[in-house]
């Protein structure tokens, strides 16, 4: 799979996830099992509204082809996706979600390997050669 397909899907992940959290997140919430008061509507729409913003500059750069700013976007993102995987472990083994939880889990957990994968795939193919003057550079 090429990164630029592989971003192009994060991207759409996110966007929906991002605009069913910031239009419905009452209802996403119940979903997972989680009481919604106003408190946690809020937090779950600034949840809503951090994940479309992800979406959005995953979408806008899946083409950049400049390594340097490649790998960032896929470092971060990795970096990104590991602490989401985390939290999502959490709240499956405190009891904090619903067995609809281990979606998050499965989702993250896909995302964190493609990013990795990603991270050194771009890694290998920007390093640059040696050169190899008798020791010297």
């Amino acid at each position: 799979m090429k990164l630029e397909t592989f971003l192009t899907i994060a991207a759409v992940i996110a966007i929906a996830f991002g605009l069913a959290f910031f239009i419905s997140p009452a209802r996403v919430l119940s979903q997972y099992g989680i009481a919604a008061d106003t408190a946690v509507v809020i937090m779950a729409r600034f949840f809503g509204a951090t994940l479309l913003n992800v979406g959005f500059v995953l979408f806008l750069t899946r083409r950049v082809s400049e390594p340097a700013i490649r790998l960032g976007i896929v470092r971060g993102s990795l970096m990104g996706a590991v602490i989401g995987l985390i939290v999502a472990i959490h709240g499956q083994r405190t009891g904090a979600v619903n067995s609809l939880g281990w979606s998050s889990v499965a989702i993250y957990g896909l995302l964190t390997l493609g990013y990795a994968y990603f991270a050194f795939e771009d890694e290998r193919s920007s390093a640059s050669p040696i050169l190899d003057n008798g020791g010297t550079m």
